[in-house]
């Protein structure tokens, strides 16, 4: 379905380090996050089901540079452009006071070293626990390139087609349609009906994020774990890309660790919570700092 659709626009002014082309980066990464590959001259291009509705709008995203303000056309959002708008922000990690972020690294030289090298990046999040969910089903025991073709997929053959700064964009689909998928190629039967599931979920309102924000790490965690399909790991990923988390150490990453330790020269197993209490109030974002950066590949 294509809808019509005109984009308004709005600026976002980021308090501390903040470089769109570490997101546009980053988000090349991620399948789920982004439809489109837009080239450098265009602007990012990013979509999201709404807070709330569900329903599918896009952001177009334009820094002239670094750490500057970022233009945000909207689209979709008829009559609800404040909630895209504080959506994108969740989504970019604008929505929290950065200023002291570079800290971090001037307590611990090693992670200042990765920073310097990634200069204003910070974490790129679902558009929604709804969307993250709908990623943990799908991915779940498949590699992540063949995870984004199925999800690019679904979102092609359920989803719908918004405009947004004169280019087209396919947004993930809406829980109604998600509810009634009967069949994908490449799509167990089983994943089908866990989609269903999540669908459910989103329609009842158990995926808002303020919801799960207010339940805290192990409530949100326990709700996301009732849906069919999803253990701890995933509920763990839905809470911490979804939800906007900035200080939680992401236990369950063994990459995250085996990389604070070998910058740190210690050994894996070692105790590291002196290590991890240096990176409060940023312990998430150093998490992803460390996944990106990749300082433990030894290829």
């Amino acid at each position: 379905m294509t809808a019509p659709t005109t984009g308004t626009a709005h600026r976002l002014t980021p308090l501390g380090p903040f470089d769109l082309e570490r997101t546009r980066a980053f988000v090349g990464r991620w399948a789920p996050i982004t439809r489109h590959t837009p080239t450098p001259e265009e602007p990012l291009r990013l979509t999201a089901p709404l807070d709330g509705d569900h329903r599918p709008v896009a952001f177009a995203l334009r820094q002239a540079t670094p750490d500057g303000p970022v233009e945000v056309e909207v689209a979709g959002a008829d009559g609800a452009e404040h909630v895209a708008l504080a959506q994108v922000t969740r989504m970019l990690s604008l929505d929290h006071d950065a200023r002291d972020y570079p800290d971090v690294g001037r307590r611990l030289p090693a992670i200042g070293r990765l920073m310097a090298g990634q200069p204003g990046l910070r974490p790129t999040l679902f558009g929604g626990p709804y969307e993250a969910a709908a990623w943990a089903v799908v991915s779940a025991r498949i590699g992540e390139r063949q995870a984004g073709t199925v999800f690019r997929r679904l979102a092609a053959a359920h989803g719908e087609v918004l405009t947004v700064a004169g280019a087209e964009i396919t947004t993930f689909p809406r829980p109604e349609a998600l509810r009634d998928l009967r069949e994908l190629p490449g799509l167990p039967a089983e994943k089908v009906r866990r989609l269903h599931g999540v669908a459910e979920a989103a329609l009842a309102g158990e995926l808002d994020v303020e919801r799960l924000r207010a339940l805290g790490p192990a409530g949100a965690r326990a709700a996301v774990k009732r849906i069919r399909g999803i253990g701890d790991f995933y509920a763990s990923l839905v809470w911490l890309r979804a939800c906007g988390v900035v200080d939680e150490w992401p236990e369950n990453e063994p990459r995250c660790r085996a990389a604070l330790a070998r910058l740190h020269d210690r050994h894996p197993d070692d105790p590291l919570d002196d290590l991890v209490e240096q990176l409060r109030p940023y312990r998430t974002w150093v998490a992803l700092l460390l996944r990106v950066a990749r300082p433990d590949d030894n290829s």
